[in-house]
């Protein structure tokens, strides 16, 4: 099917502005599309009885209407996290071989809303539901760097558990500066974990994604290994959620 022009060129106007350009003249509109000022004009009005522009007051410049909010906030709402996230979580375990697990905050823990397992029989388990103290696994660790959680206690759940509110402030220091969290035997045994923040259209962390194994897989290398590509699908599944890239990127 041949594309409409018209619409084309208005989906192209409405595409130019960004963070970085919130409000253009019909001038920087057609410089960007490449078309005749006049063109622009007639795109400019015609959107702009739509309620997709709105002049800013007090000058010849031009910014994104209330109907985008409007349909902006409907298609926000209509995404569902799991469901932005499925695809991605099942590339990320084919990609590593390991279990990959998304997990919410709830209650100053660790909650695992979804998981897509690896093809290891060893570490198959089903973590679904199951809740897990932010300050022993890798993904509490993103949640309480990036989304603010608090554990109301520090229990040791193994004797490499961090306990101390000190080395615990160090380690999330160190988690904001990094953009990931691993766990080392920290909530079990022999159990290995890596994760990153899942972020919203509004760049909230709503969620934490992560792989996880037994530890003779998942050693410190491979962790740091791992962990670029467990950023890559978090950021990938923040971008279904609506978060935009930054400018050169």
């Amino acid at each position: 099917m041949r594309k409409l022009e018209t619409v084309d060129r208005a989906l192209q106007l409405l595409q130019a502005f960004s963070d970085d350009s919130r409000e253009l003249t019909v001038r920087a509109l057609a410089t960007a599309l490449d078309v005749h000022p006049s063109s622009v004009s007639r795109l400019v009005g015609t959107l702009a009885e739509r309620g997709f522009l709105e002049r800013v007051p007090g000058g010849d410049a031009w910014r994104l209407g209330p109907e985008l909010v409007r349909l902006g906030t409907m298609a926000r709402g209509s995404v569902d996290l799991i469901t932005a996230a499925r695809s991605t979580m099942d590339a990320l375990a084919g990609a590593t071989g390991e279990t990959v697990v998304l997990s919410t905050l709830d209650q100053g823990e660790a909650v695992d809303v979804a998981q897509v397992d690896g093809p290891h029989l060893i570490s198959a388990r089903q973590w679904i539901g199951r809740r897990a103290p932010l300050h022993a696994s890798s993904d509490g660790k993103v949640l309480m760097a990036f989304a603010e959680g608090r554990p109301a206690e520090l229990t040791r759940e193994t004797d490499r558990t961090l306990t101390t509110r000190k080395e615990l402030d160090a380690e999330i220091a160190e988690v904001r500066r990094r953009g990931w969290a691993t766990a080392e035997s920290e909530m079990e045994l022999g159990l290995s974990g890596v994760a990153a923040p899942v972020r919203d259209h509004l760049g909230r962390c709503v969620a934490a994604l992560s792989i996880s194994g037994p530890e003779y897989r998942l050693s410190a290398e491979r962790l740091e290994a791992a962990a670029g590509d467990v950023v890559a699908a978090a950021a990938t599944i923040s971008e279904a959620l609506g978060l935009r890239r930054p400018s050169g990127q």
